[in-house]
């Protein structure tokens, strides 16, 4: 389940999780001209709703990256990284 906020603290704490997620709101935002982390963090001004599918996807799949990303910082290596719900 998503939620306003969700991986925040990491963002702002680990470069590594951070480059990552600025990589995918680059990718949102040439697509779609709004920032994806405004709409994850509950930003005033987002022009999004994290409930609905359009950004709850992207979302979880940037999150589940950044994630991944600093798993290996850790010594970490997935064999296999697997998601939940929509589009996964």
């Amino acid at each position: 389940r998503q939620w306003v906020g969700m991986g925040e603290a990491l963002y702002r704490q680990e470069p590594v999780f951070r480059e990552v997620m600025d990589r995918c709101d680059s990718f949102i935002r040439r697509e779609r001209g709004v920032s994806l982390l405004d709409v994850m963090f509950g930003y005033p001004g987002a022009e999004g709703d994290l409930d609905e599918p359009r950004w709850t996807q992207p979302a979880i799949y940037a999150l589940e990256c950044a994630l991944t990303a600093l798993w290996r910082t850790v010594g970490i290596e997935p064999v296999a990284v697997l998601g939940h719900s929509l589009g996964e």
